[in-house]
């Protein structure tokens, strides 16, 4: 007799951990599923020779804050000191194409204010009125975070909240769009406060301004943040925080089925390994850390179509490709200062411009570049350890790039964007390739494979205005149109390492409001 649960969680990424962590912790009987060896998802570090390579995550805003939206949730689960978190210095270092000269985004609205206007002083009203909204707008999710209930998606009720007065007429507004009421025409300006767009989005015409201004508001209020040893360490202990709260995991077991009864609703799943071997487990309720498209494919054929219906309309997010070179050098000797720097191409004339970078890679490389973040571990406590040292190199990508090629041709194409992108970090670090010793490329087809992601989507839905009113919030919510059936994934929330945890702590308080109160 297979052993009955109270929820069932497929997925060990982020949002999964998040909430079957949090449901344990609550006295939830909870099994947690995960197809791969290890946990973590996006979120790991692993090995490839000497070069350690951080899979995703290089930087997060600081969940010690308490106006950070992660910081009551890793906190109430006891895992936000049971890790380091390095600060960068800054939010990034920018450089080259409408900006020329580089530019330090640096922490802290004041200063952030200050180090604007020096460079713009003409646009001294507009830093002041953008930065303004940002700041109210960031640190009220915070506020928003540490509530209790089962909100209807992540930043349900946040304008509402922050009584946000002029910047709710323009709430479905774009990136764009914003930047052109505060900046006018100077292309240089915008980007100066958002030329880490590839982070969320590759095209700022449809980038939510207000999802825009959650994410680079937190780095702005409470700092950037890479965890020391690499993304695998909060990972692994989220996974620790679920066992000692006497929940279950299970790792290289594939959930193949989301078995329901007969009016409906989920009663278990089943699940196998490499070689096969089908097992059942049974619950009540069931959370999935995974894409819409991927848990229709678990239900029986007849409920799939109905299940999808919500989701057919929505655009996908943009992929990444992600390059880690490993340096015999510590990457300062070639002028590589900063921890984190993006690197916008000579083509490129305004922000708009953003919106070439993933199509540039559907060909062999030329003279162009797309605008890359350049990531050295080595300028902060990574713990990543060197020699050979970690640069990370990231840009937009999609997984139509890497299609319709044999295996021959896909490493060629991989193995000579490697080369271009060494020969460009040379050009404005002299000295980096002849200091390369190793490398490893993630391309859109690799995060799609790794990931179960559907065309390497890797923030869920694309960040894009939502279309009803207001008071339903961002219309991302972890509910599905099967009853006792929620998502726990980026496709829950806004994408990235913060909505992940967020989607995973709201998942979790949507499945508590489910369960009979005994259960609770």
């Amino acid at each position: 007799m297979s052993t009955q649960y109270d929820v069932i969680v497929i997925g060990a990424g982020l949002g999964g951990l998040t909430a079957a962590a949090m449901l344990a912790k609550t006295g939830c009987k909870t099994l947690l599923v995960e197809r791969n060896y290890g946990v973590g998802g996006a979120a790991s570090t692993y090995k490839s020779g000497d070069l350690v390579v951080e899979a995703s995550l290089h930087e997060t805003s600081n969940p010690e804050d308490p106006v950070d939206p992660k910081h009551h949730i890793l906190e109430d689960l006891g895992v936000l000191d049971k890790v380091a978190w390095v600060p960068t210095g800054s939010v990034y270092e920018a450089r080259g194409g409408p900006l020329g000269p580089s530019f330090v985004l640096p922490e802290g609205f004041r200063d952030t204010r200050a180090a604007l206007i020096e460079r713009f002083p003409a646009l001294r009203t507009g830093i002041g009125e953008v930065l303004s909204d940002m700041e109210r707008i960031a640190t009220g999710l915070g506020v928003l975070s540490r509530g209790r209930a089962a909100f209807d998606d992540p930043l349900a009720g946040l304008s509402a909240l922050l009584k946000l007065g002029p910047v709710v007429s323009g709430w479905r507004g774009s990136l764009s769009e914003r930047l052109q009421r505060a900046f006018g025409e100077d292309e240089a300006a915008k980007c100066a406060l958002a030329a880490n767009v590839l982070y969320w989005h590759d095209n700022p015409d449809t980038l939510w301004w207000i999802l825009f201004a959650v994410a680079q508001g937190g780095y702005i209020a409470s700092g950037s943040r890479y965890i020391q040893g690499g993304s695998q360490r909060l990972s692994n202990a989220l996974a620790r925080a679920l066992r000692t709260a006497g929940g279950e995991l299970v790792l290289h077991r594939r959930v193949t089925e989301i078995l329901l009864d007969a009016n409906g609703l989920p009663i278990g799943v089943a699940h196998e390994g490499k070689g096969g071997g089908r097992a059942e487990a049974r619950g009540r309720v069931i959370v999935s850390n995974a894409a819409p498209a991927a848990v229709a494919s678990m239900l029986p054929q007849t409920k799939r179509q109905a299940f999808s219906a919500p989701y057919a309309e929505r655009p996908l997010s943009i992929s990444l490709f992600s390059a880690t070179f490993g340096i015999a050098q510590r990457p300062a000797e070639f002028g590589m200062a900063a921890y984190s720097t993006m690197l916008l191409p000579e083509w490129m004339r305004t922000l708009r411009d953003y919106r070439r970078g993933a199509a540039i890679l559907a060909e062999l490389p030329g003279e162009a570049l797309p605008p890359i973040a350049v990531v050295n571990y080595s300028a902060i406590d990574s713990g990543l350890g060197g020699p050979p040292f970690p640069v990370s190199v990231v840009g937009a990508d999609r997984l139509a790039n890497w299609q319709d090629l044999d295996a021959a041709s896909y490493e060629e194409k991989r193995d000579r964007w490697a080369k271009a992108l060494v020969a460009g970090l040379d050009r404005v670090y002299p000295g980096f390739a002849g200091s390369v010793v190793s490398s490893v490329f993630s391309t859109a087809s690799s995060i799609s494979s790794y990931l179960n992601a559907p065309d390497g989507a890797v923030y869920g839905f694309a960040p894009t205005p939502p279309t009803g009113p207001i008071w339903q919030g961002s219309g991302r919510s972890p509910r599905t149109p099967v009853d006792r059936l929620f998502l726990a994934s980026s496709y829950a929330g806004s994408g990235g390492y913060t909505g992940a945890i967020l989607a995973g702590a709201t998942a979790a308080r949507h499945v508590l409001a489910a369960l009979p109160v005994s259960k609770k």
